[in-house]
């Protein structure tokens, strides 16, 4: 492919492969998920004259993209989800997004890898998993609520 990264956002690491950026779309991979990514050229920027000798310091700002989803076709089976980060106790937000759903209730026996919330983050749609079995002890959220990164969506006991 192209080149590797590793980012970190909101505290979760992620590994981003990116292909050839001549090509129109961009393959871009990301932790597993393939995206196609239209980048757009950035906008010239006006410079003022310069005294000569003085060194200046002009950022490059990054393109600006538009990510869509590879078809299903082309892709292949979806990634498992990744379970959401936590004690073992608690079932955290992996990163910033609104509550979509909420899959459990208080009382509920819940397994390891069970969808318990859907939060929807960077116009994308992540399902959140049970790190644990256990039984929900006490559901955190509602939907339609705005959480950040670690936000407790649900106390199991």
């Amino acid at each position: 492919m192209g080149k590797t990264f590793r980012i970190t956002v909101n505290g979760r690491p992620y590994a981003v492969e990116v292909g050839d950026l001549a090509a129109s779309p961009v393959e871009v991979i990301v932790d597993g998920q393939v995206f196609l990514v239209e980048v757009e050229k950035a906008a010239p920027s006006s410079t003022a004259p310069v005294a000569a000798g003085t060194k200046v310091f002009v950022p490059t700002p990054a393109p600006a993209v538009a990510a869509r989803p590879v078809p299903d076709q082309a892709k292949g089976p979806p990634p498992a989800p990744a379970p959401a980060a936590g004690s073992g106790k608690d079932i955290t937000a992996p990163m910033p997004g609104v509550v979509l759903a909420v899959r459990v209730k208080d009382g509920d026996r819940i397994h390891r890898g069970q969808e318990v919330c859907l939060l929807e983050s960077m116009k994308m749609e992540l399902n959140i998993m049970a790190s644990a079995d256990g039984v929900v002890k006490k559901v955190c959220v509602a939907v339609g609520q705005s959480v950040v990164h670690g936000t407790v969506l649900v106390e199991l006991e």
